[in-house]
């Protein structure tokens, strides 16, 4: 930077000073430029490095920061959770409803509330988040993530191989549920020696039509067309059991790989190596296809399940990054999630690398990713707004329009905006978490059914899980009387 800039910017500093608090006052000097630790779920790529060097020459210059990403991958969701126990000092890290989960973060301390701080800090980034987001992440009154723009209407499908689909000649229309997958998962073994990989844990709920009132450990749900908003123990649900059922009837004929279902790292690496012909995980939305394609260098087709799109609190909260109680940079770390989720350049850096180097444009704002480049991660939505990223090759040119109107026509939860406040049973739901843990497993298929899920329920009710289900619904009441 020469003499002239850096006085330029001394300058414009201490002008600004007049206007900011000491506290609001960004790094502008060279010696003063801060570095962010984020945590994310996106992998790891082999040419990462790059990417973040131009990154980093952009946000320093922007506004006075540089940021260190940490990608794990598949491992995150635990890895994460250990990073959090240890007090290790970091900046941001995703979280959402259904991975590292949200409520149960807040409630042991973990992220700071950035409500206050947002106004003065990051005004655009109020501005640009609607406010029905900001709502479905206010916990007790505090904002603790910012929310990723994307799809909120969910629906739950299975990603299939595009040469399995054709090489089998299934009929991926009539593909709605486990059973449905008989004929297609036979042929695709004989054929090409994949398995199904069967449904995330993370994710089961919705597979049986159910709304999680806060994360898979919680145990509490409502039903998705229930608009007495009834609360159950999810586990304990009659389509719970039919879905483990499903499950062990494919393993019974050696066609089910079911560590996908609670393993993620090892998931992800079977649905990368293309050893699965088919797993449920994600969510339906226009163009799915090509970016879930980009990820593994291989053609999915995607086959939706029977339940239609649904928006859910659980859903708006997906995808979010969270500021650490550790941190201390607070307020550059909430700037940076601002210029993030509102600067197309930064996205789509993060999202598909340099321009000519791992993608190419072919239109305005299509872009052609560049076979082998070393940066291809298929996970924009675990990166911000992805209502400004580029189009991919083989996406509709109006896709984010098409999105949109899939969040406007999806039917709504009865209680979207409900956010579950943990504290008045925050012990009991630390013990139900562990048992639900404990017993993950069971969407392997591998153990016997009736038995294990009675254990499994006895030991949920002796942590306490009848507690949070009265605690919920009465929370749930309140909010629906409007108080």
């Amino acid at each position: 930077m020469n003499r002239k800039k850096l006085t330029a910017m001394g300058m414009a500093a201490v002008l600004a000073a007049g206007s900011m608090t000491v506290g609001s006052a960004l790094p502008v000097l060279a010696d003063d430029v801060v570095t962010l630790r984020i945590h994310t779920m996106i992998s790891e790529q082999p040419d990462s490095e790059s990417v973040m060097e131009a990154l980093n020459e952009y946000t320093k210059e922007k506004i006075g920061v540089t940021v260190e990403y940490v990608f794990h991958g598949g491992s995150y969701g635990d890895k994460i959770q250990t990073i959090i126990a240890s007090g290790e000092e970091y900046d941001a890290c995703f979280t959402s409803s259904w991975c590292n989960p949200y409520n149960t973060n807040v409630m042991k301390g973990a992220f700071i509330d950035i409500k206050d701080l947002l106004p003065e800090a990051a005004p655009g980034l109020l501005e640009a988040i609607p406010d029905y987001m900001w709502k479905a992440a206010t916990i007790n009154g505090g904002i603790y993530a910012v929310p990723n723009q994307q799809i909120v209407a969910r629906q739950l499908g299975a990603y299939m191989p595009k040469d399995y689909v054709e090489g089998t000649g299934i009929d991926i229309e009539s593909v709605k549920t486990l059973t449905d997958m008989g004929d297609y998962a036979q042929k695709a073994f004989d054929e090409y020696g994949a398995k199904v990989g069967g449904v995330s844990r993370i994710q089961a709920a919705e597979y049986c039509g159910y709304e999680y009132i806060t994360d898979y450990l919680g145990a509490g749900v409502i039903k998705m067309d229930d608009e007495t908003a009834q609360v159950v123990n999810f586990y304990a649900t009659d389509e719970w059991k039919d879905m483990l059922n499903e499950l062990a009837d494919l393993n019974e004929k050696g066609l089910l790989d079911g560590e996908c279902g609670y393993m993620d790292e090892y998931g992800d690496s079977q649905r990368a190596a293309k050893k699965l012909s088919a797993i449920y995980s994600g969510t339906y939305k226009p163009g799915v296809e090509a970016e879930a394609s980009a990820g593994v260098g291989y053609e999915f087709e995607y086959a939706k399940s029977a339940i239609d799109p649904y928006i859910s609190t659980g859903n708006v909260i997906a995808t979010m990054y969270g500021i650490s109680s550790t941190s201390k940079h607070p307020e550059e770390t909430l700037k940076y999630l601002e210029l993030i989720n509102t600067d197309p350049y930064v996205m789509n850096l993060v999202s598909y690398g340099i321009e000519g180097k791992h993608y190419n444009k072919t239109g305005e704002n299509m872009i052609e990713l560049i076979p082998n480049s070393g940066y291809s991660h298929g996970q924009s939505w675990a990166v911000g707004n992805v209502f400004n990223s580029y189009v991919l090759e083989g996406q509709p040119e109006d896709v984010w329009e098409q999105t949109k109107a899939l969040n406007d026509s999806a039917k709504a939860s009865p209680i979207l905006g409900f956010s579950f406040d943990p504290e008045p049973v925050k012990m009991e739901i630390t013990n139900v978490s562990k048992v639900v843990k404990e017993y993950e497993s069971l969407v392997g298929g591998e153990l016997p059914v009736e038995e294990t899920n009675a254990e499994f329920l006895e030991k949920l009710e002796v942590a306490g899980v009848n507690e949070v289900i009265a605690e919920m619904q009465a929370q749930i009441d309140a909010f629906l009387a409007g108080e």
